[in-house]
This record gives structure tokens, sequence and C-alpha cells, in this order.
């Protein structure tokens, strides 16, 4: 028999066994089981009473026994037949061992305890070493963290330079991470707020010419040309604008005004998928959305055991869609508070940056990208707020925006937004607000 992917999540949670006293292993764990090509994971409880022990997953029961360091535990199917038999050993934090189901198939299993929230609300100083230029569940993550933790760190820019000017990686996107959030498991919500990004160099690189996908043929074959402008903007922190650098005498009074922002959040995807750093999917990715900047609180659904965050891809400033292909590319510092809400999961990438309810529509094409986050707004105010059809018409058709968020590449995005001031006047949201 093959056990389904709940049920994995039940054999893990059996798997489960501390030291010194058989009693330790009572409580909250995380378990994930591993086939060869697909990982499952869940949260499951434990209860030791002597060397019995008895469980519950995914409202499977468990039973089992332990002694010493070793446990042998049995899943349970509901006519209460033995689905899966584990064995394991414990150091009293971490359980791992081998399991085998009624097909004979084999498995590998581990256990670590359930944190919750992190009570000490840590501050942590993260220096980069190397950066990522994939979004994937296989990329071993450079730092572990908890939910409720803030983390200090800074990105280089999507060339691969870093604060001082020199190159660190290759170009791409490269972004910072990936941060293994303890606790975060597929069905549930990672929330990343955004508390801090600020320039740490005086200059910028962007595009020079409009996509092609967002002007009519005729205006590219007829474009007229200037020399020596290179895209590098100057930077000033103190008047906080920005000016072209290498311009004619038309723009050398042009001031844009500074506002940072992170163009690459996302997670790692489903199952075995990987993306590059320039992608964007359901999992967030390259949204290059000018409204995840400081302040911002960015949700994203959970892929992998840990999220498995990335950040990066730094803007000094970007209008909507991205239009001259880079925005203007630079390094950053930036600081960030990580959350989970468990046993929820969103369908795409939403934003709350406190004046608006944002959800990030990616697709293929602008109007499926439309289609898209339209139907995650209206899906939101049905399910969280308990509006029918109907009323989140009237809601959507009255008060709704939309921003075009990224032309760029072959997945582009269109956000829909409402006005959490409107929100509010609503019945309270199941899980978020």
């Amino acid at each position: 028999m093959r056990i389904l992917p709940p049920l994995f999540a039940v054999l893990i949670s059996l798997s489960c066994f501390a030291e010194p006293a058989p009693q330790s292993i009572t409580g909250q764990w995380i378990f994930t089981i591993q086939q060869p090509d697909h990982l499952f994971a869940a949260r499951g409880q434990l209860t030791a009473s002597g060397r019995n022990v008895s469980g519950t997953a995914d409202s499977f029961p468990i039973r089992g026994s332990v002694d010493g360091g070793n446990i042998t535990l049995e899943l349970l199917n509901p006519d209460g037949s033995v689905a899966i038999r584990l064995g394991g050993q414990s150091d009293g934090a971490i359980m791992k061992g081998t399991a085998k189901d009624s097909d004979g198939m084999d498995y590998t299993w581990s256990a670590e305890r359930y944190p919750g929230r992190s009570s000490n609300r840590r501050i942590i100083d993260f220096t980069p070493m190397s950066y990522a230029r994939f979004f994937s569940g296989l990329t071993p993550p450079v730092l572990r963290i908890s939910a409720g933790d803030t983390v200090r760190t800074s990105s280089i820019d999507a060339g691969g330079i870093d604060a001082s000017g020199k190159r660190v990686s290759r170009g791409g996107n490269p972004l910072t991470g990936p941060f293994y959030v303890v606790g975060a498991l597929p069905g549930d919500t990672l929330v990343v707020k955004l508390k801090r990004i600020t320039l740490n160099r005086d200059w910028a690189q962007s595009g020079t010419e409009i996509v092609s996908n967002a002007v009519a043929p005729e205006y590219t074959a007829g474009m007229h040309r200037g020399k020596g402008l290179t895209g590098r903007w100057h930077l000033d922190a103190k008047s906080g604008t920005a000016s072209i650098q290498g311009g004619s005498d038309a723009v050398k009074a042009l001031r844009v005004p500074l506002q940072p922002m992170l163009g690459g959040i996302g997670v790692a995807p489903p199952m075995q998928e990987v993306s590059n750093t320039r992608a964007s999917g359901s999992f967030g990715g390259n949204m290059d959305y000018s409204r995840l900047r400081k302040g911002t609180t960015v949700y994203l659904p959970v892929y992998q055991p840990g999220a498995l965050l990335l950040l990066g891809d730094a803007h000094a400033a970007e209008g909507d869609g991205e239009l001259a292909g880079d925005a203007l590319e630079t390094s950053m510092d930036f600081e960030f508070t990580v959350d989970v809400i468990p046993n929820f999961s969103l369908d795409m990438p939403c934003a709350d940056d406190g004046d608006s309810w944002m959800v990030i529509g990616i697709a293929g094409s602008l109007e499926e990208a439309l289609r898209r986050s339209t139907t995650a707004m209206a899906t939101y105010l049905e399910k969280e707020h308990g509006l029918n059809s109907n009323e989140a018409a009237m809601l959507l058709g009255a008060a709704m925006k939309y921003d075009v968020a990224d032309v760029v590449g072959d997945q582009v995005s269109i956000v829909a937004r409402l006005p959490k001031s409107l929100i509010a006047q609503l019945p309270p949201g199941k899980n978020l607000f």
C-alpha cells in the first residue's frame, strides 16, 4: 500500500524519542519524511507514558514504544491496521531513522521539536559570504531563524557587485539567503516584514531603452538614441534624489526621488522545481513591485520545509513596470522580521503596506495576470471576510486599484490593491486581519 502525503506526515510524527527519559518526547514536533522524489513535512503531537508512546498527526493515530535512545512507532490506518513502521534514534532534540510501509518501500525521516514563535525575538546580524541564483528546495540554507526573529543583512546588485564596487557573484539577480525558517511547513504562510531598506553606495545602474513589449513596434524602430549614455545614476542620500550621469542638457537638472525597495523576495517553489532568481511565480521571486519597500509586509505561500527565503535585487527607485528592463539597480542594507501563519496558505504572493491590501497576480501575459489578481482578491474577500460574490463585486467595482508591477521577462504581473480603510469596515478576517 502506498501512503498518501498526509499519511507520510503522520509517519514522521511517530518518529520521536528523546533522552534521558521517555517522557521527554511529549510535546509538539516537526517531522519530515523523504522519498526518492518527494519530501513531506508536518507538525505532530506525541505523549509518552513509561515506555509507551501515543499521538496523532493529521488526525491519524500513532502507537509505539521507547527504549533508551531507540524508538519504534506505528502509523495506523483508519481501520486500525498498520500503514507504516518507523525505527530511529534521538539525541533529545533531533530524531532520525528509517521507515518501511506495507508495500515494502523504504524511507528516511527526521524530526525536531516545534519551537513556535521565538519568545526572545532575536536580532541577528548576518554578513553574506555567498549569494543564491536559484529558488530551490535543494539549496542549503545559510542561516536558521525562527518566527519572531529579525535579521539585519545586505544585498548586492543585480549584476553581482557589492557596496564597494567589487564583483562578488555572477549576475542575474543574485540574492541573499536562503534563510531556513524553523517551523515553516508546506501549507503555511510565511510573513516577511520589511523594517528597513537603506542605500549603502552612491550609484546605480539602469536600462536605457523601454522594453519592446511595452511600446508599439514603430516606436522601437524609430528611436532617437543618445550618445555616451551608460545608464549610470548618482544617488544622493542627503537630498533623497537620483540624477542621470552623462546625459544631455535636457536631463542635467532632473532629480528623481529615491524610494529604496527590494525587487526579489521569494521562497523555494513546490516539489523539486527550480527557478532562477530572475523568475517569479506563486512563490514570489523577482516580482519587481515598487511597493515592496520599508514598512511593507509580504505574505508568501510555503512549499518546502523552512520556506528557504531569499531577498535582494534592490532598487534605489523604480517606476511601475520596470519599463527600462532594469530599474536603478544597486546594493542595499536591509532588515526584516519573519513570522509564520500555520495551516493557512495563500495561492500567490500578497502584501500589506499599511494603506492597502495587495494581491500580486503573476502570469505569462498581463491579461492573465489581471485575471489572477482579481480572482484572488475576490476570493480573499469571500473566504476571509464572509462576503458573497455579488458583494465582493460591488466593493471591488467601487474601490479597487490596479498596479502594473512588472512587464519584463516571461512572467509579468498585475497587482490588485484595495484600501485597508474599507477592509476594516468588514467582519474581521479569519487568518490575517
